[in-house]
C-alpha cells in the first residue's frame, strides 16, 4: 500500500472519530422561503434560508421531513457567506431513514452563518379563475382575477413567498412516489442521480431568467431576511420565459397545509366587451347563444394608444392561465345578476377570451329548402340473367345534387348586433366566399360546394365539414339570406332504384 492511500485512510478515520464526538443539532427555523409551484406537473421549487448557529470544528446538522412529500433526491445545501471559513464535508442520510439528511459542516469560527436548502415538493397546486361585472349597456367589463394555492403536501411555509408558473415541463419520475420510497441503504448519498440533479439545476437556471420580488429573493445579502410584510396593495410581476410564464405575487402569504388560499392576480376595470350572437349545427336547434367576448391585450385611450397601467390592472402583459370564468351583469341600481360562465383555456397575449351565457331569444331565424335539382348523371346500363329472363338495370355513377336555402333572421334588439351562423355540410367543403371562386369550383372531385358569394359580409370556412357566414343587424332589421349547395357525387355504384325491363332468353 503506498503512504499517499495510508495517510488517507487514517484521516477518514481520524474523521469519523472525531465525528463520533459531535453534537447532533437539529436545523434552526426558516428566516425566509419562496414557493415556485408549476402547475403543469405536480411540482414545486422551494427556497429556504436559514441562519445555522456554529462553532469552531465539527458541526452536524440534521433537516428532518417527516409526514411530508419532499423528493430526498432533490435537496440541495447552500452556503451563502464565509465561504472562506465554513465548507460543507458530507450529506448522508441516517440509517434506516428516508426522512432526515444529515449535513457535517466544518467551521474555522463562531456565529451564524446564511445558508439555502432547495428541494422538491409534490402537494402544493394551484388555480386560477376569473370574475367579470359587464356594465348595463355591455360595452365594458370590470375583470378580477384570483389564484388558489392547496398545500397538500404536509408542511406548513409561513410568511412564504409565492411563484405560479403556467407552462408545461416532463418529469421522468413523479415527485410524491419519490417522497414515499424506502429508505436508502447505510452510508448513501442524497442526489446521485445525474438526471434529477440535472432537471432541477435546470429548472433553477431557466427559474431565475424571470428575476423575482423586487431584486430577488429575500432582498439579498443577510439584510433581506427579514420578515416584515409590506403595508401597501400587493401586486402581480408577470414575466416571460421561452417556455412558460411566471406570476409573482408581491409580499408573503401563509401557505398553511390543508387551508386553500386566494390571492388576487389582476384587477382590471374598464375592459372593452363585445357581444356575439352565434347558431351553429354543432348542437341541436335553431336558436342563437348569446356569447361575451374580450381581448387578452393592453387597454388602449381614445387616441388608440397603450394606457400606463400598473401590471395589476391592465391585461396583454402575460398569457391567462386556463380557469372558470363567472359573469354578471350591473344594473343601474349597481344590482348585480348572474349570467353565465364556463371554463377556458390558457389564453395567449393578444388572443381572445369568450364565454357562452346562454341562449338569446330576442335574434330568431328560419330556414328552408327552396328547390332541389339533379345535373350531370352519368350512369351504366347492363343486362344480367336473372333464371330464364335477361334483366336490364341501370347503375347511377356520377351526379350533382344541388339544394337552395333561404334563411330567413330577425333580430328583436334595441341595438346594433353582430351574428355568426355556422352550418354543417356532409362532405368535404369547397367554399365560394369572394368575388370570383376559388380554383377548384369547377373540380369533379367529391364534396360539398357552398356558395355563399353573394352574402354580404365575411365568410369562412371554418373545417372540412363547417362553413360560417357574419352578418351585422341594425335594431328590428329583417334579413333574408339565400345559397346554393352542389354536392358532388361520384362513383356511387350499383344502386336500387334501377328500372327492370325483363326480356326472354
Amino acid at each position: 500500500m503506498k503512504l499517499n492511500q495510508i495517510a488517507l485512510l487514517m484521516a477518514i478515520g481520524a474523521a469519523q472519530i472525531s465525528l463520533a464526538d459531535v453534537d447532533l443539532v437539529t436545523i434552526p427555523t426558516r428566516e425566509d422561503v419562496q414557493l415556485t409551484i408549476y402547475n403543469s406537473e405536480d411540482i414545486t421549487m422551494v427556497r429556504e434560508h436559514r441562519l445555522l448557529t456554529v462553532k469552531p470544528g465539527i458541526n452536524r446538522i440534521q433537516f428532518t421531513w417527516a409526514n411530508t412529500l419532499i423528493d430526498p433526491t432533490s435537496i440541495n445545501f447552500r452556503i451563502l457567506d464565509f465561504q472562506d471559513k465554513v465548507d460543507l464535508i458530507d450529506t448522508t442520510f441516517p440509517a434506516g431513514r428516508n426522512d432526515a439528511l444529515e449535513w457535517n459542516i466544518s467551521s474555522r469560527m463562531a456565529g451564524k452563518v446564511p445558508v439555502e436548502i432547495r428541494y422538491f415538493t409534490s402537494g402544493i397546486t394551484w388555480k386560477a379563475d376569473y370574475v367579470g361585472i359587464a356594465n348595463e349597456d355591455e360595452t365594458e367589463l370590470h375583470l378580477t382575477g384570483y389564484v388558489r394555492v392547496f398545500n397538500n403536501s404536509g408542511e406548513l411555509y409561513d410568511l412564504a413567498q409565492t411563484r405560479m408558473v403556467v407552462g408545461t415541463i416532463n418529469l421522468v419520475e413523479k415527485i410524491a412516489d419519490l417522497a414515499q420510497r424506502p429508505a436508502p441503504g447505510p452510508g448513501s448519498v442524497p442526489g446521485s442521480s445525474s438526471d434529477r440533479a440535472n432537471m432541477q439545476w435546470g429548472f433553477e437556471n431557466a427559474l431565475k431568467k424571470a428575476g423575482g420580488f423586487g431584486g430577488g429573493f429575500g432582498g439579498g445579502g443577510m439584510g433581506g431576511m427579514g420578515m416584515a410584510a409590506p403595508a401597501k396593495p400587493k401586486t402581480v410581476v408577470k414575466e416571460g420565459l421561452s417556455e412558460y410564464f411566471i406570476f409573482s405575487i408581491e409580499g408573503r402569504e401563509d401557505i398553511k397545509d390543508k387551508e386553500p388560499k386566494r390571492l388576487v392576480s389582476m384587477k382590471v376595470a374598464e375592459v372593452p366587451l363585445e357581444c356575439i350572437y352565434k347558431l351553429t349545427d354543432r348542437v341541436k336547434g335553431e336558436f342563437f347563444t348569446k356569447h361575451y367576448r374580450f381581448k387578452n391585450e393592453k387597454l388602449k385611450d381614445d387616441q388608440g394608444n397603450d394606457k400606463d397601467l400598473p401590471a395589476m390592472e391592465n391585461l396583454g402583459l402575460s398569457p391567462l392561465p386556463d380557469g372558470l370564468v363567472r359573469l354578471y351583469s350591473e344594473y343601474a341600481n349597481k344590482d348585480l345578476a348572474y349570467i353565465g360562465g364556463n371554463s377556458t383555456k390558457y389564453v395567449p397575449i393578444g388572443d381572445r377570451v369568450e364565454v357562452n351565457v346562454g341562449r338569446d331569444n330576442d335574434i330568431t331565424i328560419v330556414r328552408r329548402r327552396k328547390d332541389e335539382r339533379f345535373t350531370n348523371i352519368v350512369s351504366r346500363q347492363y343486362k344480367r340473367r336473372i333464371d330464364d329472363e335477361f334483366v336490364m338495370y341501370y347503375d347511377l355513377i356520377d351526379y350533382d345534387k344541388t339544394l337552395y336555402f333561404e334563411e330567413e333572421i330577425v333580430s328583436g334588439k334595441p341595438v346594433d348586433v353582430k351574428v355568426e351562423l355556422e352550418r354543417r355540410f356532409d362532405a368535404n367543403v369547397v367554399l365560394w366566399a369572394e368575388d370570383a371562386p376559388p380554383k377548384d369550383w369547377t373540380s369533379s372531385e367529391p364534396g360539398a360546394y357552398v356558395d355563399l358569394h353573394e352574402i354580404a359580409g365575411r365568410k369562412e370556412r371554418v373545417d372540412q365539414n363547417h362553413a360560417k357566414y357574419f352578418l351585422d343587424l341594425k335594431p328590428g332589421e329583417k334579413r333574408l339570406v339565400t345559397y346554393p349547395v352542389t354536392y358532388k357525387h361520384r362513383k356511387i355504384g350499383p344502386e336500387l332504384n334501377q328500372e327492370k325491363k325483363r326480356e326472354p332468353l
